[in-house]
């Protein structure tokens, strides 16, 4: 062959290649060719290796460009892998697929720590990578701790606590690890799953990865997503009879006093299987799904599954769970993080339509009998205040009276005049008996300044700032802190407090009080009452919360509000505060207070109060009193009617611009 031939032939070869399209990478195939595990961090250092779980293979193929599926969820416990899919995914991006890519971790801080300790040792030891990366140290590189600009791409890396990082600029692929843990709302711009899923909308063939271990039931997202994909499991064969089935906790045999001798029974023959055949097992497996027309991809993993010398062993497992068993806190840890299930919510958890069905027949503003003392809770929103007044009676019964909001600037006067004019406002009872709120709480932890002004000024209402601490053991209300002080630094007698009020006691009070009353068949037995007047809204935000016994912490529900618990939770702490101490007070106390407010022998439907013998007060006085002993705020004057306001029922309306049915206006918000 001559020199020019040679040529020619160079020159086609070249031409055609590069019309040839690069050879179809899976993720797992790149992953197999280019993944080096750093020594540091990772139990078996060296080239990455599918086969050694090979389990992982279907859910990081899935994640392949040319793969149609656009979700992939992978509800899994720890320890198997879960978070090298999302790594293995980063890396086959930024090598082989480029496109803008947004990793999502629970918190920035902890975002940074993955980026600094998972990605980054990824790339330096992957020269694939490494080639496509510029160093840090180099000036423009685009590599950051939470940027990395490759050709044709970039990955960014932010946490679900942070609105700026989930809606900076649209993104192509995204992986949300560890979703659970993210809070659910993000600096009140909301869900920030639904935030950073909005910046993938704008492409076509877009992938999104979430990955988590569950947590309870209600709270629990990746549960959510699991339960609307196709709900892939991992069927293996048994040594024995060849047939496969999914691995289930339940088929694990053992003694308890001998959980080294654990074994897995074949739900076809029954034959116990030893561990050691796992190896082989997970070789022959294969992933089937139980919903195949659902366009949303699931997985879902246990320990069971764990490779041996990966993760730990059926005797691990058997002996660990004998350990915990019988401690509520440790189990859910073992169920969420082992078995990759929900734990079951605990009794703290309500449901909103359960409350809503123990409503009783009375209205808003209508005193029922056995209520004697008025309390509200106020809370503060920035365009908005929500007051709710709950009335009082023995054994610390309540009854939600009135639920109502006042629309407007909270740092303009005209409000806080409205909130006045509320707090004064009369209430009258099935005997024809006035009565006013008592006490009042606020919460401060908004415009302090502003509440502190307005608490400052109307002492004679008995209206009190508070701020809510979360600290486990706190009381639920203790002292107060002055906080008016001299040029000079020190307290102005008679200066505005600031009560701080344990929240977290309050919630788990009042909680207690309404999972009690699932046991009470006749409404006069219950601790709790609401009005049949009460809108759905109320009830799904009085159950807006649920206590997570792992992390010992009160936790929203996703989209929900909470403004109908937190009032409670401020009335409840306005009936406990030393000037009242509703839950303190005695028998004597209770009798002297019914026979000023429901005079005995007096007609239900009069509207004039029976006297009292030997009465010297006016019946409003007496209500006035401290239950618990000794005076509470002095009597209140009756305010003067507004000019012009049309009464439409034989209870007084709320006052001004307040809102007592509030579906409509926060339905058109």
């Amino acid at each position: 062959m001559g020199a020019v031939e040679r040529a020619f032939n160079a020159f086609t070869d070249g031409w055609s290649s590069g019309w040839t399209p690069d050879p179809l990478v899976t993720v797992s195939e790149w992953a197999d060719h280019h993944r080096k595990l750093p020594a540091r961090a990772a139990s078996e250092p060296g080239q990455w290796r599918t086969s050694r779980t090979p389990f992982l293979r279907e859910i990081m193929d899935c994640l392949s460009d040319q793969h149609p599926a656009e979700e992939v969820v992978l509800q899994a416990c720890i320890q198997i892998g879960k978070s090298e899919v999302g790594l293995n995914w980063a890396g086959y991006t930024i090598d082989h697929a480029p496109s803008s890519m947004l990793a999502v971790l629970p918190t920035v801080d902890v975002g940074e720590r993955w980026s600094k300790q998972r990605l980054a040792p990824m790339v330096q030891d992957s020269p694939r990578l490494r080639a496509k990366i510029s160093p840090a140290r180099s000036r423009d590189s685009g590599n950051t701790t939470t940027s990395k600009e490759f050709d044709g791409g970039i990955l960014m890396i932010t946490g679900a606590n942070s609105a700026a990082g989930l809606s900076s600029m649209p993104i192509k692929k995204l992986l949300l690890d560890e979703v659970d843990r993210f809070p659910g709302e993000v600096e009140e711009e909301g869900d920030p799953v639904d935030i950073a899923e909005g910046r993938t909308s704008n492409f076509p063939g877009r992938k999104i990865l979430k990955v988590s271990s569950p947590t309870i039931e209600s709270l629990s997202r990746i549960n959510k997503d699991w339960k609307r994909s196709d709900q892939r499991r991992y069927f293996v064969p048994c040594p024995h009879c060849k047939e496969k089935q999914a691995l289930k906790w339940d088929n694990l045999q053992y003694k308890p006093e001998e959980p080294d001798e654990a074994r897995y029974a074949c739900e076809h023959c029954g034959a116990l299987i030893e561990e050691h055949h796992k190896t082989w097992m997970l070789e022959q497996g294969e992933w089937r799904a139980t919903y195949p027309e659902r366009t949303i991809v699931g997985f879902h993993l246990n320990a069971l599954y764990s490779p041996i010398g990966l993760g730990r062993s059926w005797a691990w497992l058997a002996k660990r769970f004998e350990e915990v068993k019988r401690d509520a806190a440790r189990l859910k840890v073992f169920v969420n993080q082992r078995l990759g299930e929900c734990y079951e919510d605990p009794d703290e958890r309500l449901d909103w339509e359960e409350l809503k069905a123990r409503a009783e027949p009375y209205s808003l503003r209508e005193i029922p009998r056995g209520c004697l003392v008025l309390t509200c809770g106020v809370d503060v929103q920035k365009d908005r205040l929500e007051a709710q007044v709950v009335g009082w009676g023995r054994n610390e019964q309540d009854w939600v009276i009135d639920w109502a909001l006042c629309v407007g600037d909270p740092t303009r006067p005209e409000v806080w005049n409205e909130l006045e004019r509320y707090l004064e406002r009369p209430f009258e009872n099935a005997y024809g008996v006035t009565m006013k709120i008592t006490s009042t709480g606020i919460d401060a932890g908004y415009l302090t300044d502003d509440v502190l002004n307005f608490t400052r000024a109307h002492r004679h209402l008995s209206v009190f700032a508070l701020k809510g601490a979360s600290q486990r053991g706190r009381q639920i209300i203790g002292r107060p802190s002055k906080v008016d002080l001299t040029v000079r630094g020190a307290t102005i007698k008679g200066g505005a407090e600031l009560w701080t009020i344990g929240v977290d006691a309050a919630k788990h009070r009042l909680f207690a009080r309404l999972a009690g009353d699932r046991k009470q068949a006749h409404a006069s037995s219950r601790l709790v009452h609401f009005s049949g007047e009460l809108p759905d809204d109320y009830y799904m935000q009085l159950s807006a919360e649920i206590f997570d016994p792992n992390k010992r912490s009160w936790i929203k529900l996703h989209n929900r509000r909470n403004e109908g618990l937190d009032t409670h939770i401020y009335a409840m702490v306005a009936a406990m505060h030393p000037r009242l101490r509703v839950h303190v007070a005695r028998e004597p106390d209770w009798a002297k207070l019914e026979l000023a407010i429901e005079p005995k022998g007096q007609d239900l439907f009069s509207q004039a109060p029976a006297p009292v013998a030997g009465a010297t007060h006016t019946p409003q006085a007496e209500a006035a009193r401290v239950p618990g002993g000794g005076e509470g705020p002095r009597p209140l004057p009756a305010p003067a009617e507004p000019a012009g306001e049309v009464q439409t029922s034989r209870q007084p309306a709320p006052a001004g611009g307040w809102i007592s049915k509030r579906d409509d206006w926060l339905r058109k918000r």
